[in-house]
Parts: C-alpha cells; sequence; structure tokens
C-alpha cells in the first residue's frame, strides 16, 4: 500500500490498522508524515464511519513502530510508554485515538512537563489513557487468577481464555517465568490470539483454526481433584452468589475448571495453531 505522500492532506479521515500495538503506532507516524490529524484508529472490524469520512488503510511497519516507541520512552519516560502500550491493548473504540492525543501532547511539550503526566487521571488528555491502561490490567490481573491449565498427552498444557482486552501478551512473561521446563499455550478465543511457550522462548501466533490431541490419562483425575478442593472448601451457610458473580465474573465461568462439567469425550474441541506460524516481534 502507497501512501499519498505529498497529496493535500485529509481533513475528515479514520485511520485502520491490524489492531496490535505495533499497527497503532505505525498509524500515528504516517499521521505525521502525512501532516494529518484523524479523528479515528480503528480496526477494520470495528470502524464505524463518520458521514463524509475517508478511510486510510495502515500497514504496519516494525521499524515505525519502533520510532515512535522511542520518542515515548525520550520524551515522557518509561511509565508513559509502559500505559502506551497496555491502552493500546484495550477493546475500548476510544483507545486509539485517545493513544494517539497523548503521544502528539507529549511530543509537542518538553520533558519537564511530561515527567510523571501518566499518572495525572484527572488530566484531559493523559487521563483517558492512564483510565484505559488500568482497565487493560485489571482484567490482566483477573486471567491471572482464572487462567486454568489442562494437560494433553503430548505434554502440552493448554488454558483457554476470553477477557475483555487483548492481555495474552501481557501474561505471557509471568507464565514464562514460572514455568519454564514446561511448554504451554494460552489462549485468547475473544482476539483469537495463542501465546505459545516452548521451552526456550514464547511468542504470539493470530489464528481461528486450532486442533488439540486428546486429554492426558491424568487429566480426569486432576481436574476431579480440583473441584473437590473447591468444594470442600465452600461454605454452605455463607453462601452468596452474587459476591461470587463480583469476584468471579459470570462471563469467565465456562472456562474455570471448577465451574464446568467433566472432560468432553476425552478430547479437546479447543485450539492449537493449525500450522507453524513464524515468531513475532514485540515492542
Amino acid at each position: 500500500m502507497s501512501l499519498d505522500v505529498g497529496r493535500e492532506p485529509l481533513d475528515n479521515v479514520a485511520y485502520v490498522h491490524d489492531g496490535t500495538t505495533e499497527g497503532l503506532l505505525t498509524a500515528i507516524f504516517q499521521a505525521y508524515a502525512l501532516h494529518e490529524q484523524p479523528e479515528d484508529f480503528s480496526t477494520e472490524n470495528a470502524l464505524q464511519p463518520r458521514l463524509g469520512q475517508s478511510v486510510r488503510y495502515i500497514e504496519t511497519d516494525a521499524a515505525l513502530a519502533a520510532r515512535v516507541k522511542t520518542g515515548i520512552v525520550r520524551k515522557a519516560g518509561r511509565d508513559a510508554w509502559d500505559a502506551v502500550l497496555h491502552a493500546s491493548l484495550s477493546d475500548d473504540y476510544s483507545a486509539g485515538i485517545a493513544v494517539y492525543r497523548f503521544v502528539r501532547f507529549v511530543m509537542a511539550h518538553p520533558v519537564a512537563i511530561n515527567r510523571g503526566l501518566i499518572r495525572n487521571f484527572a488530566h484531559p488528555i493523559a487521563g483517558p489513557v492512564a483510565r484505559l491502561e488500568r482497565s487493560v490490567m485489571n482484567e490482566r490481573h483477573m486471567m491471572m487468577q482464572f487462567l486454568r491449565f489442562e494437560h494433553f498427552e503430548n505434554g502440552i498444557w493448554f488454558a483457554k481464555c476470553n477477557p475483555k482486552a487483548n492481555v495474552v501478551p501481557l501474561l505471557m512473561d509471568w507464565f514464562a517465568d514460572r514455568f519454564n521446563t514446561e511448554r504451554f499455550v494460552i489462549y485468547d478465543e475473544v482476539h483469537q490470539v495463542a501465546g505459545i511457550y516452548d521451552d526456550s522462548g514464547w511468542y504470539l501466533a493470530q489464528t481461528d483454526e486450532v486442533h488439540l490431541p486428546r486429554y492426558a490419562a491424568d487429566e480426569a483425575a486432576m481436574q476431579a481433584a480440583w473441584k473437590g478442593f473447591y468444594d470442600a472448601m465452600s461454605i454452605s451457610a455463607r453462601y452468596h452468589p452474587e459476591l461470587r458473580r463480583h469476584f468471579m465474573p459470570k462471563r469467565l465461568w465456562r472456562n474455570i475448571t471448577e465451574l464446568r462439567d467433566g472432560l468432553t469425550d476425552g478430547n479437546a474441541k479447543d485450539v492449537l495453531p493449525a500450522v507453524g506460524i513464524l515468531p513475532e516481534k514485540r515492542l
């Protein structure tokens, strides 16, 4: 795709990217290069064009994205970059434009003004990014609590989740540090992203077609033991379903071992990449 460099900038334009952090940062770079101020940054599926709005489709370029990252760290510090990274993984439609406005602000102001800005929730530019970051990190924390791994006969440990943000990239380091002797996969069925750890490191794969082998021989016993522990720890006199739904949202129950029925015919119906996908560069 060739951009209209040198042509008259568009006034009412939306930028469409691939939904990754690198894609969003590439779009922000191109907005500077084209001297445009887009009104929306979105994926193609989520785009809701305004009346008379033009659309630019931005091809992800890791080198351009890295340049934007370097600029954010230089002008506003590592904590600002972390906030941008986390906010970019939000499912909120406003996330793209909020990150773009924040980047423009910090690039236009000296380091002294930008320092600590991201912690100012009341700031009209930094506040939306800070709130998006908090929401994404809360979702990450919830997935860390409620991921349930299942064991398969080829030695793979597999967990499926359905988060409200694309948090698998934020989970992989944490689990890889703790389970570094095991091969495992975390699959996000909402965003169709698999985080794969293969003894030496982890990478991401975008896939909606996956296959798993049969469960390991001991998986049924392990699930039964876990459910038995869960039931044994409950106190019937203090049963409080509303409180449980508050701390363990019902949208997650279908992937939580202790709250669903047993194994499905001894076979997994869910996900592993059907074909090999090369490791993806991460910012």
